[in-house]
């Protein structure tokens, strides 16, 4: 019996090809028929088509690529076998399916891979304003402000004790009252002498430090743009400006008015010139708060009723209203980003994606997100209404916007394209949403101290307002300058106050 697939003489009665396996048994037409069956390649190749694109998503791009390659290679091969078998094989269409499929993803996962760019002329540390280098032994200074035991109840480096400091802690908190006022403060002040001559005269050491530190023209701020950085003076110096608000404000009540303005001026003066060149975020805060705090302390001195005309002229000379460039977060900005650049970095070194096909962290797109960030805020601060921002994604993609909204999200198609960079940024970049508020209402408080300083010398004010409202409100009856809060509304929680007393400004509520 001749083999009608092979064409080789088999035995008679013979009911399968010697040679090719082709079934020889006839069928109900009389015809010989063949034995077919499904490729186990085609649907092993299908399978791993679908394994891949789970890989993709829930484990690893590149165990992905390697599996969908593979599919590729199975995928082709079944075809081949197929084609050869002459109808004994089956399940083309699994294996052609595959095929296309794979291709697909392999094209695709490539295609995500691709990173943008390297930055042109990115930020370095020189960018940051700094000190000029004589003046680094400034920093030195700071950092001996610094306690060696970080978990002291005292504070050793200034010499305030235990008890000082929880002394200051609760005077300081008549200061933080909603509802103070200039008579409540004084009573506190007298009951608590005795504690706050002794504080002044403990500190000694910090004291002299200020000292120093005021006949310095710069103060640097030489702190490196590493995550891990630390700036443990600023616990002792916000001490400090507890100690000189306590104390200046107590020689303001005891007639020692020379004193009070003297003493002010000089730890004011070291706070402007640290806030120059204040590298961290947190740094920059802190320089705002004590400002704050000092105008505060400037007002209770300007409320006093025996303060002299020389001295008020002297406060009104020192405190002008803060300008943007002085409370301007360029800096910060800057060296948070670079922070961040640097974290970044090491991530990408450490975790070995540098080494990986496919990393889920692009690099140079992350950079310039977080650049183009940084531009929009700095901007903003300098009156500039627009900003050429970089793009975030490689040559070959469509350029499609990608912006940070308030609550730091992205788009998401690029959360797809950058996840741990979105991830990342997200987590590093500051609120700085806040952080306007917090200087704004600074500002704030320096324009009204500035008018309570004009209204008791007799000069010309303006009440037009810097934010919030048009103008702001003296309000007698309450005893206090204030200005509408972010609310735009007046006589609200967010109202931004500065306390007055009425006789110093010879006018008496109605």
């Amino acid at each position: 019996m001749k083999c009608p697939k092979c064409g080789k003489e088999n035995t008679n009665g013979a009911q399968i090809c010697d040679s090719c396996s082709c079934n020889l048994t006839p069928g109900p037409t009389g015809e010989l028929t063949q034995k077919t069956k499904i490729s186990k390649m085609s649907i092993g190749a299908a399978g791993l088509a679908g394994l891949a694109v789970a890989l993709s998503i829930f484990v690893n791009p590149t165990l992905a690529f390697s599996v969908a390659l593979l599919g590729i290679f199975t995928a082709i091969t079944s075809i081949a076998r197929i084609r050869k078998s002459k109808g004994q094989l089956i399940g083309k269409s699994f294996a052609v399916v595959a095929v296309i499929f794979s291709t697909v993803h392999v094209v695709l996962l490539s295609y995500w891979r691709i990173d943008a760019a390297p930055l042109p002329n990115d930020y370095t540390i020189s960018d940051i304003r700094s000190a000029q280098p004589e003046y680094n032994q400034s920093y030195e200074l700071l950092n001996s402000l610094a306690d060696e035991d970080e978990d002291s109840l005292g504070a050793p480096a200034i010499e305030l004790s235990e008890k000082d400091v929880k002394n200051l802690e609760e005077i300081s908190k008549v200061f933080n009252l909603k509802e103070n006022n200039y008579s409540k403060i004084t009573e506190v002040l007298k009951i608590n002498t005795e504690n706050i001559n002794q504080a002044w005269k403990n500190a000694k050491k910090g004291r002299d430090i200020i000292e120093e530190l005021n006949t310095l023209p710069e103060i640097a701020d030489l702190t490196e743009p590493d995550i891990e950085y630390e700036l443990p003076f600023l616990k002792n110096l916000r001490r400090l400006v507890y100690l000189y608000r306590a104390y200046v404000c107590l020689q303001s009540c005891q007639g020692n008015e020379n004193i009070a303005v003297k003493e002010l001026l000089k730890l004011d003066n070291v706070f402007r010139r640290l806030n120059w060149n204040a590298r961290s975020l947190v740094a920059k805060l802190v320089c705002l708060a004590c400002f704050a705090v000092n105008i505060q302390t400037a007002s209770f001195i300007t409320n006093n009723a025996q303060t002299s005309q020389d001295s008020l002229v002297l406060l009104s000379a020192h405190f002008m209203p803060l300008t943007n460039e002085q409370v301007s977060l360029r800096n910060a900005l800057i060296f948070e980003y670079l922070m961040c650049k640097n974290e970044l970095r090491k991530i990408y070194r450490e975790s070995k994606m540098k080494y990986s096909f496919f990393s889920p962290l692009k690099l140079n797109s992350t950079f310039r997100l977080h650049k183009n960030f940084c531009d929009r805020w700095i901007a903003v601060e300098e009156n500039r209404a627009k900003v050429e921002e970089l793009t975030v994604w490689p040559t070959i993609y469509p350029k499609l916007p990608v912006k940070i909204d308030s609550d730091c999200n992205f788009p998401w198609y690029y959360e797809v394209y950058n996840p741990i960079g979105c991830l990342m940024v997200g987590i590093m970049i500051p609120a700085v949403d806040r952080v306007f508020e917090i200087k704004t209402k600074l500002q704030i408080h320096s324009d009204l101290l500035q008018i309570l300083l004009k209204t008791i010398l007799g000069k010309e004010i303006s009440l037009k307002a810097r934010a919030y409202s048009y103008e702001y409100i003296i309000d007698l009856r309450k005893k206090e300058i204030f200005s509408p809060g972010p609310d735009g509304e007046p006589y609200t929680e967010d109202d931004i106050k500065l306390l007055i007393n009425p006789e110093v400004i010879g006018l008496v509520p109605e």
